[in-house]
């Protein structure tokens, strides 16, 4: 099991408090593909931070390849079992598509010429060959999507966590990365949980969950 949520709860303060979840268990296993969609408002992003430790939730636990995060050990156990693949991208634009690549290795760690071996291989592997040195600024929004891909593969993450990848994307594009990201997570057995709007993509994954009042509903079920 990647990940094993129980009874996650998130209120925010008010008066009265804003209730966000309301509960929610989830599991997904190696290989497994998983759309969460939604209106918006309803916590989507909320529950992917938190399945990616970077909100605590108010109640329940969280287990990440059998580990539980702690405030002493969470940002390695982030960094050696996580992946994020954001909507806005969260690249540095001033540096280069290698140096995105390199960073998750750089925290906490040094950049080998493996590493770097490794980085450009990946950049490859998402059509960026012969960009390496190209400042993320002057890309396209399709290529620094593949770039945060890229990047989101650094450290061999276990969960794969994309939160509208395809949100400010064409078209042409927004399908380009839904075959990347998909086919990632099945040859590389990761498990994968995307937020999306887009029903295509959601069609794609093994798994179709909506939130909807703090709840995931299985709308087959």
């Amino acid at each position: 099991m990647i990940l094993k949520a129980k009874k996650l709860f998130k209120s925010f303060k008010g008066k009265p408090p804003i209730e966000i979840l309301k509960g929610i268990s989830f599991q997904i296993e190696a290989g497994e593909t998983v759309a969460i969609m939604g209106k918006s408002g309803e916590g989507k992003s909320t529950l992917l931070h938190i399945f990616g430790t970077l909100e605590a939730p108010t109640e329940g636990s969280l287990l990440i390849c059998g580990k539980e995060p702690q405030k002493s050990t969470v940002a390695t156990l982030r960094n050696e079992h996580i992946g994020f693949v954001f909507q806005a991208y969260h690249l540095l634009e001033d540096f280069s598509t290698l140096d995105n690549v390199l960073m998750p290795l750089k925290i906490g760690r040094s950049s080998s010429e493996e590493g770097k071996k490794k980085a450009l291989d990946l950049l490859k592997e998402v059509g960026l060959y012969g960009k390496e040195k190209t400042l993320v600024k002057y890309l396209s929004g399709g290529e620094k999507q593949r770039v945060a891909i890229a990047r989101s593969l650094m450290n061999e993450p276990d969960l794969i966590l994309a939160d509208e990848p395809t949100g400010n994307l064409d078209q042409s594009h927004s399908q380009e990365i839904q075959d990347l990201l998909l086919g990632k997570a099945k040859q590389l057995q990761k498990a994968l949980i995307v937020v999306t709007h887009d029903e295509d993509f959601a069609s794609k994954c093994d798994r179709l969950l909506f939130l909807k009042e703090g709840q995931l509903y299985n709308p087959s079920a």
